[in-house]
């Protein structure tokens, strides 16, 4: 399984907000900054976060991200669905090896399967275990 750059960013950030955040918001610019992360990068992800409703966010000089519930009730799964879209095992194949239905029916189920269980695994783990 591969996690893309903007997935590994929310993991990082979310898992820096439940280490320093102890209840109160943290600006995007000193999540990034603490975390090595492109800040305007960063802030799009945070806002794809807080529309999933994962993080909240507040306003003014005080202001910043927070999480919405606690670490041990936020999943890896949620996460990096939010920003990649549902983990799937499905083919993009139609119309590719017409005469090999078997062969593509297989390598679906397999696929399937895969992400079956990456989604497992992704689900069973959750943030407070990353500050661990």
């Amino acid at each position: 399984m591969r996690l893309g750059r903007a997935a590994t960013y929310a993991v990082l950030a979310t898992t820096h907000l439940a280490q320093r955040g102890n209840g109160r918001p943290v600006q995007g610019k000193d999540i990034a900054e603490s975390c090595g992360l492109p800040a305007g990068h960063l802030l799009k992800i945070l806002q794809q976060l807080v529309r999933a409703q994962i993080l909240s966010s507040e306003r003014g000089p005080a202001g910043g991200f927070i999480l919405r519930r606690p670490p041990g009730e936020i999943t890896l799964l949620e996460i990096i669905e939010v920003i990649e879209g549902p983990i799937s095992g499905e083919l993009h194949l139609r119309n590719v090896a017409a005469g090999k239905q078997h062969v593509r029916d297989m390598l679906e189920e397999t696929c399937q399967n895969v992400a079956g269980y990456a989604k497992s695994v992704l689900a069973k783990l959750v943030v407070a275990d990353l500050t661990r």
